[in-house]
């Protein structure tokens, strides 16, 4: 009750001085109080004194999901979490995030690769995908993802798995492959 009638520059407040002299506090108190919060101001603060995890917080409850990404990348050790980084790389609309997100899980995560491609395969250019993983040369690590995909019959897809068969010496898959996914380059 008596929480109404303050000023939201308290808790804004209150939030820099746990930030400053109680950082373990911080989080709760954000959680407890978003709504009261001047949430750029208290943003600033974090960033000053390094609160990645929180600033990531921050910026989601402000629905800024492509700076919590970019501040979860930057900052991975302390700000990144698999479950917080999924729910804001749904929502970013900067596309050239999704393949600086790729980059990042295949150096820091690469088992979660896999799971990172299906949820933004909706918002990805396959082909694009394709070409960035072919770069770093760990495409065959992508192979569950790509067969996923492959039902769209997209050439830089269907080249890319008929390229893991032949490193694998799959012939069979591979034969199954071209008779069924036609659009490839045939050479």
């Amino acid at each position: 009750m008596r929480h109404e009638r303050t000023h939201n520059g308290i808790f804004t407040e209150l939030g820099i001085i746990y930030a400053k002299y109680n950082p373990a506090r911080l989080m709760d108190h954000i959680r407890t109080y978003t709504g009261k919060l001047h949430i750029p101001k208290l943003i600033r603060a974090c960033e000053n004194y390094q609160m990645w995890a929180e600033a990531v917080q921050l910026h989601q409850t402000y629905e800024q999901d492509n700076q919590a990404i970019i501040t979860m990348i930057e900052h991975s050790p302390s700000a990144w979490r698999h479950e917080v980084f999924s729910q804001s790389i749904i929502k970013v609309s900067n596309h050239d995030l999704f393949y600086r997100a790729i980059i990042f899980y295949l150096e820091e995560e690469p088992m979660l690769l896999n799971e990172l491609l299906n949820l933004i395969a909706a918002k990805i250019d396959l082909a694009r995908c394709v070409s960035v993983m072919k770069k770093t040369g760990y495409i065959a690590l992508i192979e569950p993802f790509l067969k996923t995909q492959q039902s769209q019959n997209i050439a830089a897809v269907n080249e890319a798995i008929n390229e893991i068969y032949l490193e694998r010496q799959d012939y069979t898959a591979l034969r199954n492959s071209i008779k069924d996914y036609d659009s490839f380059e045939s050479i």
